[in-house]
């Protein structure tokens, strides 16, 4: 069995870049052009992705003469940890409702608060100047009435939980961190206060500190200062 994996570097895709280095099995790895001076660096091909509906990530599962397609990044990291027997938790073990409970929880309640950021940001950006003002204030408003209330719930539930557990299934880590980081990463940027969470920090700068966690950035071509102004912006 042959893994493809089309990724796009400073996306959610990196996520599965960091899975295939900790599960340690081979992989082809195949960037888009949009990081195209980085990703020359760290893969053996790049692809154009401008006039195609690609998503990020997708993996190819190659089979003797069969070939199937999966996306999402839940579903992918998912798939492999189940193939390989990997970074799971049974749900009979004490902190299995805790690892079923935030697998799902990541891209269900989190990543959109933040997904709806970044739209409203890019819908500032794409507005002309003249009426610009309109837009940023309508995003002012939706930021303080809505979004950041409603992050400020989530990301206190999570420092409450990670005051008394090291990763999110207790002592276990598991594939729920590899999907948690990069939300989580991204509200360090987008969410005004967020210093004040200090078990979320201890708790992103043990996964950061993964040698695999290492591994995948380069691989992966990450680009910490254009994603870090990426969500920086969303923050006004």
């Amino acid at each position: 069995m042959q893994f493809k994996l089309y990724h796009l570097a400073n996306s959610r895709s990196q996520r599965i870049v960091w899975l295939f280095a900790e599960l340690d099995i081979p992989y082809e790895l195949i960037i888009s052009e949009t990081n195209l001076t980085n990703a020359k660096k760290n893969a053996k091909k790049v692809v154009s992705t401008k006039n195609n509906a690609m998503k990020f990530p997708t993996l190819e599962i190659i089979d003797k003469n069969t070939t199937i397609t999966l996306t999402e990044s839940s579903a992918i990291i998912e798939y492999l940890c189940q193939q390989q027997q990997k970074l799971g938790v049974n749900l009979a073990d004490e902190a299995g409702l805790d690892f079923c409970f935030y697998k799902h929880y990541v891209d269900a309640s989190l990543m959109p608060l933040l997904a709806l950021k970044q739209v409203f940001q890019q819908i500032v950006v794409h507005t002309p100047w003249l009426v610009r003002p309109m837009s940023q204030l309508y995003k002012f408003g939706l930021n303080r009435s809505y979004l950041d209330p409603e992050l400020k719930i989530q990301l206190k539930q999570l420092n409450r939980h990670l005051e008394s557990h090291h990763w999110l299934a207790g002592n276990t880590f598991s594939y729920a961190d590899i999907l948690l980081w990069f939300p989580l990463h991204a509200a360090k940027y987008a969410f005004p206060r967020f210093e004040q969470y200090s078990a979320l920090i201890r708790y992103l700068n043990d996964l950061e500190a993964r040698p695999a966690f290492q591994q995948s950035l380069k691989i992966g071509a990450w680009n910490a200062d254009q994603f870090q102004y990426y969500w920086s912006m969303t923050r006004a």
